[in-house]
């Protein structure tokens, strides 16, 4: 019993030290970590079998300590490549989150801006050029819209004034209350009720960049609060961190569904950096498609 708990004790430290190295190269090879850091799971393994043949005699202590001195400063050098990987490999992290958040903020405005040229124009942007001058220089219309409608019915001679618009015909039974389309003329009526004297309903032009990106509060306050600074339209084509060499590819096409002609885009890039450091493939990006009118974005549907 006495001679279990002497071997115990005597090869408690070696045991110790190869089930750390054990542990640490197989959490290495199963996680692709470094090479770093599978030789220095290695070094700590070797380093405890050094340790279990010095305590069982086979070899001798003078041997033991070079062989600990030359594994210490392996095991140093090591650590301090390590430690440098670790660094890079948490830079790398924050730079491929900066660079993605990035790119879905800008597919995302991109999209924004395809859509509204598609109302105003009918088809979607062919290029980068035309979409930046859209954003840049046009207008969109938008509602104006101050009161509410009644809620009641209107009288017969609201009635009576409203045939000439086709909303109603003579003497025809006023079951329903007044709806949005009577409102709009009875406001603008000779006869406006006193509850229509503020009530409005009028398109009105405004510049796009300025009411959807740059005196838009909500989304200014976003892009600031995520690091993204100012916009700027020219930026949009420019795929983040590649120092505006590589651009997002616009490509257009038009479709037939049913006995509907359909304009398409699709916006895709590849992003620079990889979600691993040293992963081999990278990550496509990319919104809309072009055998259908579908604009969902890749980030949308992961």
């Amino acid at each position: 019993m006495l001679n279990i708990a002497l071997l115990i004790k005597k090869y408690s430290v070696p045991f110790l030290f190869g089930l750390i190295g054990f542990l640490l190269l197989l959490t290495g090879l199963m996680k692709n970590q470094s090479l770093e850091f599978i030789f220095a799971a290695i070094v700590i393994l070797l380093s405890a079998g050094v340790s279990a043949l010095n305590v069982s005699g086979k070899i001798s202590p003078s041997l033991t300590r070079i062989i600990g001195f030359v594994s210490l400063g392996v095991a140093i050098i090591v650590l301090f490549f390590t430690f440098g990987s670790v660094s890079e490999t948490v830079e790398h992290q924050k730079d491929y989150k900066a660079c993605k958040g990035l790119s879905i903020r800008n597919l995302k405005d991109a999209q924004t801006a395809q859509k509204a040229y598609l109302v105003k124009n009918k088809v979607y942007a062919p290029d980068w050029n035309t979409l930046v001058k859209f954003i840049k220089e046009d207008s969109i219309a938008i509602l104006d819209a101050e009161g509410s409608v009644p809620s009641r019915k209107i009288t017969e001679k609201e009635r009576d004034y409203l045939v000439k618009f086709n909303l109603y015909k003579k003497g025809q039974a006023i079951d329903n209350k007044m709806n949005e389309m009577d409102a709009y003329y009875l406001s603008k009526s000779p006869i406006c009720p006193f509850e229509l004297t503020t009530f409005r309903r009028d398109t009105v032009n405004v510049s796009f960049i300025e009411t959807t990106f740059t005196k838009n509060r909500s989304y200014m306050k976003e892009r600031f609060d995520n690091g993204y600074g100012e916009f700027v339209a020219e930026a949009l084509k420019f795929i983040p961190f590649t120092e505006k060499k590589d651009s997002w590819k616009i490509d257009t096409a038009t479709v037939v569904i049913g006995s509907d002609t359909l304009s398409t885009v699709l916006i895709k890039g590849t992003l620079p950096l990889t979600a691993i450091k040293d992963a081999p493939k990278k990550e496509t990006m990319f919104f809309g498609k072009l055998d259908n009118n579908d604009l969902s974005g890749s980030w949308e549907v992961q």
